[in-house]
């Protein structure tokens, strides 16, 4: 397995958009550079990528207008070469990245409380259809400058609390994104860059020789996930030779709709973080050597003998452990996952770079650039 991944498959959502009527004529679309880097820096790194935009079609909508951008990206992996699409605001000049899919709203152009009926009503059965995915809408999305896409947010239920995943709507009702929004002018690397050093969220168990390090490995992973584990080595060999340079961290995604142990042992891993985060890898590759065996009964034990194993004070942990402090970060990690757009573990971000399916021909001269101070293409 390559990747383990929660696939968006939405009943009546055509996630596979169709290209507009002027590029189906062959028509090529205005060109737009800046929405045009905006995705080849947000789309994970892919070595000999090119990139084409296909769909650039504007909306007009009575709260302005917006566009729907679609990029061709082809690369050496056929599993990362796709036609992602990205919604355009106009009004706000922000840009919504993630899953893009047309809605069965029949009623375009009704007023806004039809609309939001609507999608209070539909996408919640949707995702309990095609996902067993319970979720309720919430319009309170915070503070946004009003444009042609209403923000809003999942609460999504994940059996051990709730956590929040923002989406938005076009005014017209036409399209729908699971995702966040950015600012256009936002580079997405140095955003994601600035956004997870400064996070408390990321648990660094690996810290460079140096004051300020050279290179910043974030791992959104899941101790459950048999990629996770297949891709460990390759990392760990980076931090190895190079571990003077680079700092590391690790955020846990359990992936709670296909693998049922994985957010307690993401728990387990924030309570071992709290205490000694330099056993965080020591107990990954724990769970990590027992994956196979593993099961909901035994990540308690397993978890609680590793704590007090290694010196940690068992009491504290029992105290941490599926307790409010450390369910409320996991959820909360698991929310800065989709504002990332991670939809699969393990995703690393590499000085706000992401990385997915590291590969061993490509990885460590990518790393080599980087720790250069050189752009990775």
């Amino acid at each position: 397995m390559r990747l383990c991944r929660i696939l968006m498959i939405l009943p009546g959502l055509l996630l596979v958009l169709s290209l507009s009527a002027s590029a189906a004529e062959g028509q090529t679309p205005e060109p737009d550079p800046t929405v045009l880097r905006f995705v080849q820096r947000a789309l994970p790194w892919c070595p000999d990528s090119t990139f084409e935009m296909v769909e650039n079609t504007r909306h007009q909508t009575p709260s302005g207008s917006y566009r729907v951008v679609t990029v061709e990206r082809n690369c050496a992996s056929k599993a990362l070469t796709a036609k992602p699409t990205v919604l355009v605001d106009e009004v706000s000049s922000s840009a919504w990245f993630g899953s893009v899919g047309k809605l069965p709203f029949e009623n375009a152009g009704v007023e806004a409380k039809a609309l939001r009926t609507f999608v209070e009503g539909f996408l919640p059965d949707a995702l309990r259809a095609s996902m067993n995915l319970k979720v309720r809408v919430e319009w309170d999305a915070g503070p946004h400058r009003p444009g042609a896409l209403i923000p809003f947010e999942l609460v999504v239920t994940t059996g051990y609390g709730e956590y929040r995943r923002a989406a938005a709507v076009s005014s017209d009702g036409e399209y729908l994104v699971l995702g966040s929004d950015m600012p256009l002018k936002e580079d997405p690397v140095a955003y994601r860059r600035k956004l997870l050093s400064g996070s408390e969220l990321v648990m660094w168990d690996s810290e460079s020789g140096a004051k300020k390090p050279s290179l910043e490995i974030v791992e959104f992973s899941d101790l459950e996930c048999p990629a996770c584990r297949g891709k460990w080595p390759l990392i760990q060999q980076e931090l190895k030779k190079h571990g003077h340079a680079i700092r590391h961290g690790m955020v846990s995604f359990p992936l709670t709709m296909i693998h049922p142990w994985s957010f307690r042992a993401a728990s387990a891993s924030w309570c071992v973080a709290q205490q000694n985060p330099q056993l965080l890898i020591p107990f990954k590759e724990t769970f990590y050597s027992l994956q196979r065996e593993m099961e909901v009964s035994l990540v308690t034990p397993t978890s609680v003998d590793f704590a007090s194993g290694n010196g940690l004070d068992e009491t504290i942990f029992r105290d941490c452990y599926l307790r409010e402090p450390s369910i409320v970060p996991v959820h909360d990690q698991m929310a800065l996952a989709h504002r990332l757009n991670v939809h699969a573990t393990p995703t690393y971000f590499v000085n706000g770079w992401m990385v997915q399916m590291p590969d061993p021909l490509w990885f460590p001269d990518f790393v080599n650039r980087l720790l250069a101070g050189e752009e990775p293409y």
